[in-house]
């Protein structure tokens, strides 16, 4: 349970993600100090799912470097090759998500994460099954708050300020959803 927000404003992204964490067994609701969006290699991330999905991305992946000059000039196919697979055996190599015959005849499963592409302005989003997509909108949420957060960015297209306008969304989202809560965390990508 959580919100992580996305918004593109030219060639950078605002990321922000709140500090909830809940145990679905037991109904908890607590604050971390971990934070769900980092910085890693040329990318920002934001996770919704595991901690210990996002602890393996942030602390024990080394992302590959995308370089248009070196044979990958199309972001989209890097995007959905070379990045999914780096993420595919960091998770592997340190137990994390369900692969082969363990995942059954869906497919390989991981966990869903935004990413934020460095000087481009571009954003992505992985599902649990590894696919990677692109919206034709300029701005993204997940978690628990996704859809008061796309209300919430939708509905202030015309306010400038990047910032104001992710905090704005996670604001809103942690009003209505008991899942959501700050302090926020907001970085610039």
């Amino acid at each position: 349970m959580t919100c992580i927000v996305a918004l593109s404003v030219g060639n950078k992204v605002f990321l922000g993600g709140d500090s909830a964490a809940s145990d679905d067994k037991s109904g908890l609701i607590l604050q971390t100090v971990d934070p769900k969006v980092f910085k890693v290699g040329q990318y920002g991330i934001g996770f919704v799912d595991s901690f210990r999905m996002g602890q393996i991305l942030q602390y024990n992946w080394t992302p590959p470097i995308y370089k248009p000059t070196k044979g990958f000039k199309n972001l989209d196919k890097f995007m959905r090759t070379k990045f999914v697979e780096s993420v595919k055996e960091a998770y592997q190599e340190h137990g994390y998500g369900r692969f082969g015959t363990a995942a059954g005849e869906d497919g390989d499963e991981g966990g869903i994460i935004i990413i934020a592409v460095q000087n481009t302005g571009r954003i992505f989003i992985m599902d649990v099954d590894y696919h990677v997509s692109e919206v034709d909108v300029e701005y993204l949420a997940e978690g628990s708050g996704q859809q008061i957060a796309l209300g919430s960015l939708f509905s202030t297209s015309t306010i400038r300020l990047p910032r104001k306008r992710v905090r704005m969304a996670l604001e809103a989202a942690a009003k209505f959803i008991m899942s959501v809560r700050g302090p926020f965390t907001i970085i610039e990508v």
